[in-house]
Formats: C-alpha cells, sequence, structure tokens
C-alpha cells in the first residue's frame, strides 16, 4: 500500500470518527445544559440550542470534506486541462449576486471531455483559455478535481465546521459558568 493511499485512507477514517463522534457529544453538552437546575428554562433552552444549531454547520462543511476526500481518493490521473468557459448563474440567495461554475476541456487518449466544476463561487479564480492542472478517475473521467478549486472549497469545509465545534463548546462553558 502507498503512503498516499494510506494517509486518504487515515484521512477518510478521521472523517467517519468525527461525522459521528462530534453531534453525539454536542447532544451530551446540550443533555448537560438541559439538566442544570440552577438555570431558568429559557438560558437552558438558549444553551441546548447553542449546543445543537451549529451542528447545521459542521454537517455542511463535513459533506463538503467528505466530497473532497472521495475526488482525491479516486482520481489520481494527472492532465493539464483548459478553462474552456464560465457558466454563471443566479446564487439562491437573490439579488444581482452570480455563481461562477468553470468547465474545463481536457484530452485523455483521443476522447475529449467537457466537466463542469461541481461548486460554484461569487467570483471566479480561473479564467476563459487558462491551463489548470486537474485530476480524473482513470475508470470515470467525469470524476476530477481541480486543485486551485480544491483549495477554495476545504477553506469553506474548515470554516463551517470550526463553526459547529466552537460555538457548542463556548455556549457550554458560558452556561457552566453562570452556575
Amino acid at each position: 500500500m502507498s503512503t498516499e493511499t494510506s494517509s486518504q485512507d487515515f484521512a477518510i477514517k478521521r472523517w467517519c470518527f468525527f461525522v459521528v463522534f462530534w453531534p453525539l457529544l454536542c447532544f451530551v453538552f446540550a443533555g448537560i445544559i438541559v439538566c442544570q437546575s440552577g438555570l431558568e428554562i429559557e438560558k437552558r433552552v438558549a444553551g441546548a440550542g447553542f449546543a445543537v444549531i451549529p451542528l447545521i454547520f459542521f454537517a455542511v462543511g463535513m459533506s463538503i470534506r467528505r466530497r473532497l476526500l472521495k475526488e482525491r481518493r479516486y482520481a489520481t490521473a494527472f492532465t493539464m486541462a483548459t478553462v474552456v468557459s464560465i457558466k454563471h448563474s443566479p446564487m439562491m440567495s437573490g439579488g444581482n449576486k452570480s455563481a461562477y461554475f468553470p468547465i474545463y476541456e481536457f484530452q485523455i487518449e483521443e476522447k475529449k471531455y467537457h466537466v463542469k466544476s461541481p461548486s460554484g463561487y461569487s467570483s471566479s479564480c480561473v479564467s476563459k483559455g487558462q491551463q489548470v492542472e486537474l485530476y480524473y478517475n482513470p475508470k470515470d473521467p467525469l470524476l476530477f478535481y481541480v486543485p486551485i478549486m480544491q483549495k477554495r472549497d476545504n477553506r469553506w469545509a474548515v470554516l463551517l465546521c470550526g463553526i459547529g465545534i466552537v460555538y457548542p463548546i463556548v455556549g457550554l462553558v458560558h452556561i457552566l459558568s453562570l452556575l
């Protein structure tokens, strides 16, 4: 087994551990807060919510992280790709903002592939005609990742998971300090 494969296996095991462990621990935090008899009921409910609601951020961050791990595990063949266009569509939040989805073209043997980024961004960090590194799955070239784009997704995953981890701890410490 190669070092990279064992590193990816470890990352997946670590992901599985945290995706189970942290929500359970947050529910334990919420239970501890609810069981504090020295607190008013409103403070207990607010404290429990402070421990559980950030799990939404944690879940979104961990789902992004799961996709990134899957891409890195299976997309192992390297090629250079060209950004052929950047599709934009309105963001869900409305307004005049758009999400930008780069479309890449690369060739494997005699076949050309056009693939669209699975993530949209509020600003495009690639431009039309730009050459980028791309890793694809040799068995399914539609499973791919672009390292410069994956860095951006990873930052979002870390931010969202961080919110989902820090807020419950802060809430628990705050509530316990009120006793």
